[in-house]
């Protein structure tokens, strides 16, 4: 997905942005649908998770953990995680089986 935000360490307010992890997550999900919108809004911690687990291999593997939160969430796949669930878990509604009166 492509994002217009300035990450670069010119914008002045890139420190509030990191300061404050669950802004720059909100802000980097992607426009869809209310459901979409919503199932994300209630995802952060798994999400923010997934990137400490990210630091904490790159740590356990000998290396510095210096993946920021920015560079994660600019690679994280929204839309693959979206489809990945299922229509309930999407907040989708299903039909029901059809009974036919005859």
């Amino acid at each position: 997905m492509a994002y217009n935000y300035d990450l670069s360490q010119n914008n002045a307010w890139l420190g509030f942005a990191r300061d404050n992890p669950q802004a720059m997550y909100n802000a980097f999900i992607p426009k869809g649908s209310s459901s979409f919108m919503d199932y994300f809004r209630n995802q952060y911690g798994n999400v923010y998770g997934k990137y400490m687990g990210q630091l904490g291999g790159q740590a356990l593997s000998g290396q510095a953990p210096t993946l920021n939160f920015e560079d994660y969430l600019k690679d994280f796949p929204f839309l693959k995680e979206w489809w990945s669930q299922s229509p309930a878990s999407r907040g989708e509604r299903t039909p029901t089986g059809m009974t036919w009166r005859v």
